[in-house]
């Protein structure tokens, strides 16, 4: 089935465009129901997917442009199968995260690395460190991204994705950036709103969100740990491949000096093996230069793989306790927000004045001049907004996202280990070919050796439960 053609042409909408028709919010307005979340998300595949294929987005190429005062890195966006070609820079990715959290009330989006970090070590320097980490963590951001269906079609997605002039990317995102899911007209809004609509909120809600809640908690306490573990073997798998490479440069300074030994013009006796000897230490050197070379994959498997998912998960945890923060705040400020309406018509039914002037105080940020059944009908419309959000972002939570998000860390861990096995299983045939030549280059049975190897490793295992006698 061939895909569908770009659709760039539909993401730039000039800036003045008039906003998108409210959307009917009413009892009943045409909705499709769901019988849990994982029905709805394969709905919302099936409609994104008639319009937009399923994208494939890779990071990589990092830039530094900008002039002295003002320099910054940008990264090679590649997009599949429309083979879109972008530069964007960490900014930009913050705009786009930003933007859809405002539009998907209550979605948990993937997370993006912090401004900083503490690099494993693997980069030739904390800068080089910090932009491959950052350029990782950028790509598993949008692996995710374009995996979720409501957004894969989102007009700032594919804007982001697409439009390369920059002048032109500016004015997409103005003309894309709708904060709000109600207004939206797009499909993936349409769908997540739809979604929304078939969720129910337990009688128990805050007990259970307080339940998940002090699991984060556990789940983030366990993350640092491996993180800093992680972080420990990196630097460790660094200081090995250092040593190793100290290792054959001083057999291949041995090697030298052997061939010396065996130079009769300099020595009265010379060594009549000094050359088989000089042999045996060049080949030793080149496997050990060769292992030093399959070791110096260990730190970049070890970040990429293990140290990329094991900070994901742990920046994932974060994310949704600040969606779990923006829902409390929202409520406070809806509890805020219904107090002030409640007084306002406190005071009109003792005033009994509805077009009076509002009374303004130090604290009053009302519209200026306007009466008191303005301000009252305005409040009104904030308030059916306020309340509107606040249980759509709880209907997300219970609905979707908290198991969602115990599934999605499951995948992320099980994707980083069968990444990391299958890494170390090229490792180690690049390792078994490098000291299989060896036997070859000394002309010494392999099998041979390798029973007598198993006998040397098998009386030190038997000598590590023993203790030494006073």
């Amino acid at each position: 089935m061939s895909n569908p053609l770009p659709p760039v042409a539909s993401v730039v909408i000039p800036p003045s465009a008039p906003p998108p028709p409210p959307v009917d919010q009413s009892p009943n307005a045409s909705q499709k129901k769901y019988q849990n979340w994982k029905e709805a998300w394969d709905d919302a595949r099936a409609v994104v997917a008639v319009d937009i294929a399923v994208l494939q987005t890779t990071v990589s190429e990092p830039e530094q442009t900008g002039s002295y005062m003002s320099k910054h890195i940008t990264y090679l966006i590649r997009t599949e199968p429309y083979t879109y070609l972008v530069r964007r820079r960490y900014t930009d990715f913050v705009w786009l995260r930003d933007v859809l959290q405002k539009r998907y009330i209550g979605m948990l989006l993937p997370s993006l690395p912090p401004k900083t970090y503490q690099s494993t070590g693997s980069g030739s320097s904390s800068t080089s460190g910090l932009v491959k980490h950052r350029m990782r963590m950028l790509g598993i951001f949008l692996e995710n991204l374009v995996q979720i269906p409501y957004v894969r079609g989102d007009p700032s997605v594919l804007a982001f994705l697409s439009v390369q002039n920059e002048s032109e990317f500016d004015a997409a995102k103005t003309a894309t950036a709708i904060p709000d899911l109600f207004s939206d007209t797009s499909a993936g809004a349409i769908k997540w709103r739809d979604a929304l609509r078939s969720a129910t909120i337990p009688h128990n809600g805050q007990r259970v969100l307080m339940d998940f809640i002090n699991q984060l908690e556990y789940l983030e306490g366990h993350l640092k740990k491996l993180v800093a573990a992680t972080k420990t073997l990196s630097e460790r798998a660094i200081a090995k491949r250092a040593s190793m490479d100290v290792l054959a440069t001083v057999f291949q300074e041995w090697g030298k000096t052997e061939m010396e030994f065996s130079n009769s013009s300099k020595f009265e006796y010379p060594n009549k093996t000094g050359q088989v000897m000089a042999k045996l230490l060049s080949t030793s050197h080149d496997k050990l230069k060769g292992w030093s070379k399959v070791l110096s994959f260990e730190p970049t498997i070890i970040e990429s793989v293990v140290f990329a998912a094991l900070s994901f998960l742990q920046q994932q945890v974060d994310a949704f306790k600040s969606l779990i923060k923006i829902r409390d705040a929202s409520i406070r400020d809806l509890e805020k927000s219904d107090k002030s309406l409640a007084q306002k018509k406190a005071e009109k039914d003792v005033g009994g004045d509805g077009d009076k002037p509002v009374s303004t105080g130090v604290f009053n940020f009302g519209a200026k001049g306007e009466t008191l059944n303005e301000a009252i009908a305005r409040e009104e419309n904030e308030v059916r907004a306020k309340r509107r959000s606040v249980e759509a972002m709880a209907r997300a939570l219970f609905f979707s996202e908290i198991d969602r998000f115990n599934e999605n860390r499951m995948e992320q861990l099980e994707a980083a280990m069968a990444c990391l096995a299958a890494s170390e299983l090229m490792v180690s045939k690049k390792n078994a070919k490098l000291f299989a030549a060896f036997f070859g280059a000394m002309n010494l049975d392999a099998g041979e050796w390798s029973e007598k190897a198993k006998a040397v490793l098998s009386l030190q295992e038997q000598v590590e439960e023993l203790q030494f006698d006073d």
